[in-house]
């Protein structure tokens, strides 16, 4: 039996209350045809938000992740009537199967993110990522669930020197293998689409901002938390360009292509964030340095990260109507203030570094004697 929700349940600021007002957004158009979601990822830096999102807008949530950081993300959602958590490895099709029925939708924010992380073992990145996304897709398809979002980067466009603003259209030129590997997956999960499969895919801006499992590895976030700290902020280069993009924004991405008319989104794909948040890097130190006065800032000339690129938002904003709220002096104003209630919060620990917590995942399979599948050749590091 499915679960209801009253019309006054709401999590705010992270909590979950019953009896708080509540107001309907247009999202949630789309009510009668999905009613129940699936977020794979869903205790971690994206899919928490995302979790809590949905569950404001109505619908039902269930949570699959692996729980590598813990699921103290989600401890305030614990109570919802709408809401459950699994800590299932997305590979283990028997045990994911049984949470899936009755979902009408499943969105994909797992795996490994982000390019330290994936360069440290090919097979189990190949494993986390391409293998998992195949997998969660296939059991979609075999189910009925003819909704799946995948979330893709903006780090597939690599290095652009020519074109200033790249669009959907524009070549991919990934340089790092965690881009490589957002490309096949993405190649591969749109040759899956037909009339009763529809993937959409989001190229994703880097994400900053606030979250209940929150990341000190993403460039605005670990910038403004140093600052905090009276640590000096080290800038190698500082000319790249990137877009950006807060978590809270990413959540609403997803809310927006469940809640559209399929014929706008079926195996499509969006760019996610807004012109005005594309920046250089040394963009961001001088916003840091705005809203944190005392900051320190040391530029290095030479710089081994070779990505650079400014990405065109258009599509979405004209096909969905979406629009990003937050700009990045907002949400490092908004990570100050976190940060000064975080008592002490040790930034450089494991629980918020991706590629910390990976290695550390990678030696205890290793001491176990336990060895992860090898990549399938000419599948992931192969897309161009």
């Amino acid at each position: 039996m499915v679960s209801t929700l009253d019309s006054r349940d709401v999590v705010i600021d992270g909590v979950f209350e019953r009896g708080a007002p509540r107001n309907f957004p247009e999202e949630m158009n789309m009510a009668q045809t999905i009613a129940r979601v699936a977020v794979i990822g869903g205790a971690g830096y994206l899919g928490s938000t995302l979790c809590t999102h949905l569950l404001n807008l109505g619908y039902e949530v269930a949570s699959i992740d692996t729980h590598w950081f813990g699921n103290d993300a989600l401890t305030p959602l614990r109570g919802h009537p709408c809401f459950n958590s699994e800590q299932i490895d997305a590979l283990h099709s028997d045990d994911v199967l049984p949470f899936l029925k009755g979902c009408q939708a499943v969105i994909w924010v797992a795996g490994l993110v982000g390019d330290p992380a994936c360069d440290l073992d090919a097979s189990f990145t190949y494993g986390c990522n391409y293998r998992s996304t195949l997998t969660m897709a296939g059991i979609c398809k075999w189910l009925g669930i003819g909704r799946f979002i995948f979330a893709s980067s903006c780090s597939v466009y690599g290095r652009s020197n020519d074109v200033m603003h790249l669009n959907e259209q524009s070549a991919t030129n990934p340089l790092s293998f965690y881009a490589q590997d957002k490309l096949v997956c993405e190649k591969a999960l749109r040759t899956m689409a037909d009339d009763s499969f529809h993937p959409t895919i989001l190229r994703l801006a880097t994400l900053f901002g606030w979250s209940n499992r929150m990341r000190f590895d993403l460039v605005v976030n670990v910038l403004t938390a140093r600052a905090c700290k009276g640590e000096t902020l080290e800038i190698c280069g500082g000319g790249q360009r990137r877009p950006f993009l807060h978590v809270q924004d990413a959540a609403r991405a997803f809310a927006s292509v469940l809640s559209s008319d399929l014929s706008l989104v079926t195996n499509s794909t969006f760019n996610v964030g807004a012109d005005m948040n594309n920046h250089r890097i040394i963009d961001i130190a001088e916003f840091v340095c705005t809203e944190i006065p005392s900051a320190r800032v040391n530029f290095v000339p030479n710089t081994t990260d070779m990505r650079d690129y400014d990405v065109d938002f258009s599509k979405i904003a004209q096909t969905l109507g979406y629009k990003t709220e937050f700009s990045v002096p907002r949400g490092i104003a908004e990570i100050r203030e976190r940060m000064s209630k975080a008592n002490g919060i040790n930034i450089a620990d494991s629980l918020y570094i991706n590629e910390k917590m990976t290695r550390q995942v990678i030696g205890k399979m290793w001491a176990n004697g336990h060895r992860v599948q090898a990549p399938a050749p000419g599948l992931v590091g192969s897309a161009a």
